[in-house]
């Protein structure tokens, strides 16, 4: 098949309202159009399920171990950069050969890419999916989880922007003991809107932080010339992930006061995402601070 990659603006011309290339995959199923950034973001998701395996194996060894996919797509991407097709984070999740997860649950707004994940993972895994927004759909799938004595989750949290994800969504599942929960935050469509939503109440990021408290703070932190609105964020959503239950430990990073988490760029080197890892656990943090030091080219990779 000849793809046809057009953009207008910083989008492409062929991409449907949902995010998906108007040409289907290799299989003839939904490819979503992700820019090439998207390969750095799965790498890291890889290397902490392939890192933690030892971990993780006491739990899978007695069909103890779920991993949960809030936003999936269809399984399959398009990066629109090379017009070359991968799988999604979700997708190698299930491919996964070490201590592998018994149970595995996809949650997505678009019915079409529901059923494309379905055709793609028949016959390979315990899979569960749920359609709709994830933010209303949370309670049927911790209603589900709570079913059998799960002993660890692993939550796989990617939105495309802040207005797709509620914090209360991170609080119904975070009432689990074994937990963890790898996060996207956009920082870049964040930054694009942040001056808009200073004056304004009951924004996309009050919902997305749970709490409006990041606005008087954001202003105090403006009167020093050398303030960064990134960090004042990222430390009131550090704040909120301790109110729903994890401990200071399980979000500890090797840099003194951060969250531990690594950047996601474009290749202008302007960070699109943060990647967080919130942890029941210490040992979750030791892992994920230890692999997030390399990025996937092999360079030593540093903090936003």
């Amino acid at each position: 098949m000849n793809r046809i990659c057009e953009k207008i603006g910083k989008k492409c011309k062929h991409v449907k309202d949902n995010g998906n290339c108007f040409w289907p995959g290799s299989d003839d199923h939904p490819v979503q159009c992700v820019g090439g950034w998207v390969e750095d973001k799965y790498y890291f998701l890889e290397r902490y399920l392939n890192a933690s395996r030892e971990a993780r194996r006491k739990f899978a060894d007695r069909g103890n171990a779920v991993f949960i996919d809030l936003f999936s797509g269809p399984g399959h991407c398009i990066i629109r950069e090379k017009k070359t097709e991968i799988k999604s984070g979700g997708f190698r999740a299930i491919e996964l050969n070490e201590a592998p997860f018994n149970e595995y649950i996809f949650c997505d707004i678009d019915e079409s890419n529901i059923e494309a994940f379905k055709q793609r993972t028949r016959q390979k895994k315990i899979c569960i999916f749920y359609t709709g927004d994830s933010n209303n759909t949370i309670k049927s799938v911790v209603n589900h989880l709570k079913k059998k004595d799960y002993r660890y989750h692993c939550v796989y949290v990617d939105p495309f922007a802040p207005e797709n994800l509620n914090f209360n969504t991170l609080k119904v599942l975070a009432q689990f003991k074994y937990m963890d929960m790898l996060i996207h935050f956009p920082i870049g469509s964040i930054h694009r809107n942040l001056d808009n939503w200073m004056g304004r109440t009951n924004t996309i990021l009050d919902n997305f932080l749970g709490t409006d408290t990041w606005r008087d703070r954001i202003k105090a932190a403006r009167k020093d010339i050398k303030h960064n609105d990134y960090h004042v964020l990222t430390d009131v959503f550090k704040e909120q992930l301790k109110t729903i239950g994890y401990p200071e430990e399980g979000l500890r990073s090797n840099i003194a006061n951060e969250l531990p988490a690594v950047s996601v760029k474009n290749t202008r080197n302007v960070s699109l995402y943060i990647l967080i890892l919130a942890s029941k656990h210490e040992l979750g943090q030791k892992i994920w601070n230890s692999i997030i030091k390399i990025d996937s080219k092999g360079q030593r990779s540093f903090s936003f």
